[in-house]
């Protein structure tokens, strides 16, 4: 491996600055496909996060740009694995800033890389996995135990949390969604006239791009009724039930603005600066990015409404062994799967979330089956009245126990019946 340091003088600047801008050029087109392909800013910032990562160990290292490793990787006088391979290392032992902690996980790390080479693969070098994994082993993922959720401590945040997010808290037990796909939500995927309530969730806003049918249980939906009762007499004209367009935001901040009811005289200038932005956004960025940077926006303030609530409550605000909250969106999504699988329906719960596998290729329910199945589970998807609940449940036990019971007593005189009579005969 020949990787030599870059060396230039005054008179070579204008090359540095093409370079520079041909390598800007590069990541750009290459982050504008990612976005293209998931529609998700935060997916594309990850991208961009492990190039900016990415150029700074060239740097670091090699005091190397892109647009040199590439000439060096096409001339073969640099072998990209090796590059790949160092990078490893590099992130293994590199510190942040932030923090005391050496090195990023063995996911991030492996994630790193692979966009890494995705790049390279992408600017006509051909890297392999399989010839990486002769090289060099990746490291394994470690997965942190995460405590389940009870219903306890779901319907104390309900308690405690507003109208809005008390709703999408319900929802996300009862239906097993995605945060990302609750908010994007409309008002005409949401069939209130059925029973259960059914929710089509449009293949354009799923992880797997499918479409699919899921339910919400009778007190989701009343909440989502509740909040929608309070949210008509402020905002008639939207399509979201929770997502706030850009033009949406734009007009309330216009309207706020326009009333000057502000107990604070520095909101004032904080809206301004954020209609600027908005406007800007609007003749700058194409739709389907101001519509992911909607989607990003609400996402993070749900995320950020569930954090401050619990904060403010000790015995809600519990760690992990990595550091981060116990309590999130995507646990409600795994207490719903835990609910449901324990209700003996482990294949009806994947389907409802929208999880990929050989095995659901063939399970397809129709309307009414799948109906009647949601509502021998709605009860373990059911928050408030817990107690009742189960009470309820474990006397319809007891009357199937005592049931059975009865069956097999006449089965048995039955058989005893029949005996007798083969034997007089």
């Amino acid at each position: 491996m020949t990787l030599s340091p870059r060396s230039l003088s005054n008179s070579e600047k204008n090359i540095e600055q093409m370079q520079i801008q041909s390598t800007q050029d590069k990541i750009t087109r290459f982050l504008e496909r990612k976005f293209r392909t998931s529609r998700s800013l935060s997916t594309r910032r990850a991208y961009n996060s492990a190039l900016k990562k990415f150029m700074k160990f060239l740097d670091v290292k090699y005091n190397l740009d892109i647009e040199s490793l590439l000439r060096q990787i096409e001339t073969k006088q640099t072998d990209s694995i090796e590059v790949l391979d160092s990078f490893y290392s590099f992130l293994a032992e590199y510190k942040r800033e932030s923090s005391e902690k050496i090195g990023y996980s063995n996911q991030t790390i492996c994630d790193y890389i692979s966009v890494a080479k995705e790049f390279l693969n992408g600017e006509g070098c051909k890297i392999y996995s399989e010839d990486i994994k002769q090289r060099f082993k990746l490291p394994r993922r470690i997965y942190v135990y995460e405590k389940g959720l009870t219903k306890e401590t779901i319907n104390r945040i309900i308690r405690l949390a507003n109208p809005k997010l008390a709703a999408v808290v319900l929802i996300a037990c009862s239906s097993g969604m995605r945060i990302g796909e609750i908010v994007q939500l409309r008002f005409s995927d949401v069939d209130f006239t059925l029973d259960p309530v059914t929710i089509t969730v449009r293949a354009e806003t799923t992880k797997t791009r499918e479409t699919r049918i899921t339910h919400i249980s009778s007190e989701a939906a009343s909440a989502l009724k509740d909040y929608l009762s309070r949210k008509k007499s402020s905002t008639k004209n939207e399509e979201y039930l929770f997502l706030l367009q850009h033009e949406d935001r734009l007009r309330h901040l216009r309207e706020r603005l326009a009333k000057n009811e502000y107990n604070n005289s520095g909101f004032p200038k904080t809206d301004k600066k954020n209609i600027r932005i908005l406007e800007s956004n609007l003749k700058n960025i194409t739709r389907e990015e101001r519509y992911a940077k909607s989607v990003l926006s609400t996402n993070h303030n749900l995320e950020k409404q569930l954090s401050n609530l619990i904060k403010n409550i000790p015995e809600l605000d519990a760690k992990n062994e990595n550091g981060r909250n116990s309590i999130h969106f995507h646990a409600f999504r795994a207490w719903f799967k835990t609910q449901v699988t324990d209700a003996h329906q482990s294949d009806f719960a994947e389907a409802l979330m929208g999880h990929k596998s050989l095995k659901l290729l063939y399970y397809r329910q129709n309307d009414r089956v799948r109906a009647k199945t949601y509502h021998d589970v709605e009860y373990a998807v059911t928050i408030s009245d817990t107690e009742k609940i189960n009470r309820g449940y474990s006397d319809m036990q007891k009357d199937n126990s005592e049931l059975r019971g009865i069956v097999d007593s006449l089965s048995r005189q039955l058989r005893s019946l029949e005996q007798r009579i083969e034997i007089t005969s």
